[in-house]
C-alpha cells in the first residue's frame, strides 16, 4: 500500500527534471544545426550521461534497500527501483520521439493544442523570460557577500537546533501513516495514540516457524512470559495468539 501510494510522486519527482533539462539542452544547440534529429541528439549527447548516472545510482540505492528485513521497505525499494529505470526508458524512448513531432509541429506553424490546423501568422518562439528575471535580479543577488553570510548562519543554525532537538524525538512510527484515511483501523489507533498515552504499539513477528512442533510453541510462550517481566519498558498488556490457538487445536471443534 505504501509503494502505490508512494512511489508514483517519487518517480513523477525525479523523471519529470530531466524532461527540463533535455528540452533545455536542445534549445541550447547551435542555431546552424538545422536538422531536428542531429538538434536531438546533439542535446542527449550533452545531457545523457548526466541522466543515466543519476538513474543508475538512484535505482541502485533502491536495489541495496531491498536487503534489509523489513518486508514493507523490500516493497518499496524494488518498486520504487525498477520504476526509476522504467522512468529513463520512457524518457528516452517515448519522449524524444513527442519532443521530435512537436519541433515538426512548430516549424511548419501549426498550433499546439490543435496540431491539424496550421497557423496563417505562426508566432515566434516566445523569450525565455523566467531565465532572463532569474540572471537580471536573482543570481546577482544570491552571490552578494551578505547573502553568502545569511546563508551560512542560517544552515548552521539549523544544524545547532537540530542537533539540539534529537533527545525530543519520539521514538516509533505511527500506524496512521500508513493506513486509508476514515477507514476503522485507521480510527482504532488515532484513537489508541490520543488517549492510550502508551506510545506506539511492539509487535514480536516471527517467520518459518513450524507450529506442528511443541517446543516451538513453548518457547513462544516462554517469550511472551519474558516480555510481560519488562515492567519498565513495557506497558502490560500483552496479547499473544498462541495460547488462544494451543486451546482451539486441543479443545476446538472443525
Amino acid at each position: 500500500m505504501i509503494s502505490a501510494e508512494v512511489v508514483p510522486f517519487l518517480i513523477l519527482a525525479i523523471g519529470v527534471d530531466n524532461m527540463f533539462l533535455v528540452a533545455r539542452a536542445e534549445r541550447k544547440v547551435p542555431s546552424y544545426v538545422t536538422e531536428i534529429d542531429m538538434r536531438l541528439a546533439l542535446a542527449l549527447q550533452e545531457i545523457g550521461p548526466s541522466i543515466f548516472v543519476a538513474a543508475f545510482c538512484e535505482a541502485l540505492a533502491f536495489f541495496i534497500g531491498m536487503q534489509t528485513n523489513i518486508p514493507a521497505l523490500q516493497s518499496f525499494c524494488l518498486v520504487a527501483g525498477l520504476g526509476v529505470l522504467t522512468d529513463v526508458f520512457f524518457q528516452v524512448f517515448f519522449f524524444l520521439p513527442a519532443l521530435y513531432f512537436d519541433k515538426l509541429r512548430f516549424d511548419d506553424g501549426r498550433y499546439d493544442m490543435l496540431c491539424c490546423i496550421k497557423a496563417d501568422n505562426p508566432k515566434p518562439a516566445r523569450a525565455d523570460a523566467i531565465r532572463k528575471l532569474y540572471n537580471t535580479y536573482f543570481v546577482p543577488f544570491v552571490f552578494r557577500q551578505s547573502t553568502k553570510a545569511l546563508t551560512v548562519g542560517i544552515t548552521l543554525a539549523l544544524v545547532v537546533i537540530g542537533g539540539m532537538s534529537c533527545h525530543q524525538l519520539k521514538r516509533g512510527l505511527n500506524q496512521n501513516v500508513s493506513l486509508v484515511f476514515g477507514s476503522d483501523i485507521y480510527d482504532y489507533f488515532e484513537t489508541l495514540y490520543i488517549y492510550g498515552e502508551a506510545g506506539p504499539p511492539g509487535y514480536v513477528v516471527f517467520n518459518n516457524v513450524n507450529y506442528t512442533m511443541q517446543e516451538n510453541l513453548d518457547q513462544m510462550e516462554l517469550i511472551d512470559a519474558q516480555l510481560s517481566a519488562l515492567d519498565n519498558t513495557i506497558q502490560s498488556p500483552i496479547y499473544s495468539w498462541v495460547g488462544p490457538f494451543k486451546n482451539y487445536v486441543n479443545y476446538g471443534t472443525w
